[in-house]
Parts: structure tokens; sequence; C-alpha cells
């Protein structure tokens, strides 16, 4: 989320939290951003690795990201996919099964 510029958003939340609080911080990488990002937020943290330290996002994944009207959203979907589509595989997140389903 840092990469994305989430971070005055992270510190705003994070400066409204009471300071005898518990705080669980989760990354699925573990780059410098985040490190210090911890290091400046967390009090006596304790680090647990699932896996290598050296692991880092896909290079090769493209993430795209729109803002449509909601009546709107399955044209500009099916539209993308058509510009897109190359024979490869492509992963969509749905928030339901149903939606999933009705995608097809």
């Amino acid at each position: 989320m840092l990469d994305m510029g989430f971070e005055p958003q992270i510190r705003k939340v994070v400066s409204q939290i009471r300071p005898d609080r518990q705080t669980l911080l989760r990354s699925a990488t573990w780059p410098r951003s985040i490190q210090s990002l911890a290091r400046e937020f967390l009090n006596d943290p304790i680090q647990v690795n699932i896996g290598s330290l050296d692991a880092s996002a896909n290079k090769n994944v493209t993430q795209i990201i729109g803002v449509v009207a909601k009546n709107r959203k399955m044209d500009s979907f099916y539209k993308l996919l058509g510009q897109i589509m190359d024979g490869g595989r492509i992963l969509v997140f749905t928030g339901t099964k149903r939606l999933a389903d009705n995608s097809r």
C-alpha cells in the first residue's frame, strides 16, 4: 500500500489510535519502507516470518484499477477483457461467488 501512495492515510489512522494499543502490522512483502514504518509505529515489536524474507511481488503481474458508474461495470469489464486477452491467464477478484458465476 505504501508504493501506491497510501502512507498519508496510514499515518492518519495510526495517529488516531490510543498510545496504549496493541497493533498488528501485516505485509506480504517486507521492503525497507515497511520495515521503517514498523519501527516508527510499533513499540517493542515481534516479527514473525513465514517463508523467505527475500520474497517480493511478481513484476509480471499487471493490476488495472478503473472507476466506472455502477450500471456500466460489466460492460467496462468485458471491454477491458477484450482489449487484454492474449490467450494467457487472467485472475479476476469479485466481491461474491454469485458475481463470479454470472461473469462467465
